[in-house]
């Protein structure tokens, strides 16, 4: 069991500049894409708004996009701030906006309009693998399989030769090409590529690799 759980760690955590930071944030269910659609007619909405995205990244830098009932495009960008109760935008100018929001794994409350998040990337689906190489790999590990929710939930079990196995449940984050898994015993980052459905995961501290499928 032992080896397994180390193994596990092993393949998921990687420790590039861009992970690093992502580590660093103190709010990383903040991080993503968010968008919110207007349901009402043109004629009875309140605001002049059909869409609009939300962009945070772990640098504190934020982006928003606007899009008006007209098909006009406003945009908007600074820097962020956020603690447990406001969020503070920042724009070029150094006007600062402050909100008050309730955040959970895919949603974003804010100005009473909820916001949801979505994937840049077509990663949601259950994934096994095809191979995993690497010095550190245990011979005993006989597979591993990677739930991606589109709500951005997850379970990884790892797969022994002896059937025991070990999993762990949480919240995962995509930016650039960093994936990190969020769960109760601490957070973790892999690098990843997607082609098709076939998804790779590299450790480059550990000269790992694991190649999974899209089942």
């Amino acid at each position: 069991m032992r080896l397994l759980l180390g193994c596990m760690l092993a393949i998921i955590v990687s420790l590039p500049v861009r992970s690093e930071e992502l580590s660093r944030v103190d709010f990383p269910l903040l991080l993503g894409d968010w968008y919110w659609f207007s349901d009402m007619p043109v004629e009875q909405a309140p605001h002049p708004y059909k869409a609009i995205n939300l962009s945070f990244n772990s640098n504190y830098e934020f982006r928003i996009d606007l899009l008006r009932h007209d098909g006009q495009l406003e945009t908007a960008a600074g820097q962020y701030d956020i603690n447990e109760n406001i969020l503070r935008l920042y724009d070029n100018e150094g006007i600062e906006q402050r909100h008050a929001y309730q955040l959970n794994h895919n949603q974003l409350q804010l100005q009473g309009a909820v916001f949801t998040k979505l994937l840049p990337e077509d990663l949601s689906g259950l994934w096994r693998s095809h191979s995993i190489s690497g010095e550190d790999v245990s011979e005993h590990v006989d597979g591993v399989s990677l739930q991606l929710r589109p709500d951005f939930l997850f379970a990884m079990q790892v797969r022994g030769d002896d059937g025991s196995s070990v999993t762990h449940r949480g919240v995962y984050l995509v930016e650039g090409d960093n994936l990190m898994l969020i769960y109760r015993n601490g957070r973790h980052s892999s690098q990843f590529q997607l082609a098709a459905d076939t998804l790779r995961l590299t450790n480059d501290v550990f000269g790992m690799e694991a190649i999974l499928e899209r089942q």
